[in-house]
């Protein structure tokens, strides 16, 4: 049984269709990758999987159960969490008030205490600036507030979209390094990236979306070795 599994997935936006039957499926312990040119689909795909938008026609299971028409509110409390393309990050609050908004739904505060560690250790520059605004923090560190945050939920599958978008390059290696380490501690990630050389590096398994279609599957390394592949993401000629 697969973690996660999209069967026939279409979406529309109004009259345009976005997704056009996506099936693929995201085994437990996985990293998967999504990639494509802006417009591919990408996005609509994590916010169908989260919640955020209904498919049209076809079904989501998540541990085998059907997901499709759960509330997105009420994903989180079943293991699946988002840290979505722009951060999302409260400007008004701290660090540590914006990583407590992740663990929200959550009761059990002795375990909330041990994942505020786990989270600074992961990232020990939010340990450094928990009491700073989140609004005042550099572009990369709201991307590291924005994966904390999901943490914080401790999902079952981490849904990460576009996490290098702006970020200055020692940022982007910083992230990356940071998301294989998540992964090494149980996480199952789905993971958005435009960097496709970054993405593919990391993955277990990848998908090629081309205007809501998936044109291309395979392992990460398989992805990274096509020639067609490194011509149009990789720029590699």
């Amino acid at each position: 049984m697969s973690l996660l599994e999209l069967n026939d997935v279409s979406v529309h936006y109004g009259r345009i269709q976005a997704l056009h039957g996506l099936t693929f499926t995201v085994e437990e312990g996985e990293v998967v990758s999504l990639i494509g040119a802006n417009g591919a689909g990408k996005t609509t795909t994590m916010k169908t999987i989260s919640g955020l938008l209904s498919p049209s026609s076809g079904n989501i299971t998540f541990q085998g159960e059907d997901i499709t028409k759960v509330k997105p509110h009420l994903r989180p409390g079943l293991g699946i969490c988002q840290a979505p393309e722009g951060r999302g990050v409260f400007p008004g609050m701290t660090v540590r008030e914006n990583l407590g908004m992740g663990a929200f739904g959550r009761k059990d505060k002795a375990g909330i205490d041990e994942d505020y560690d786990r989270v600074f250790e992961l990232f020990p520059r939010l340990k450094e600036r928990e009491n700073q605004l989140g609004g005042t923090m550099s572009g990369g560190e709201q991307q590291m507030v924005a994966i904390a945050r999901a943490l914080m939920a401790r999902p079952k599958l981490l849904l990460l979209d576009e996490p290098s978008m702006g970020l200055a390059p020692q940022y982007i290696r910083q992230i990356f390094k940071i998301i294989k380490e998540i992964n090494a501690q149980g996480t199952t990630i789905l993971l958005v990236e435009q960097n496709a050389n970054q993405a593919l590096s990391r993955s277990h398994r990848a998908f090629v979306l081309e205007t809501g279609s998936i044109t291309r599957a395979g392992t990460g390394r398989e992805l990274k070795a096509d020639p067609a592949i490194k011509e149009a993401y990789l720029g590699v000629a």
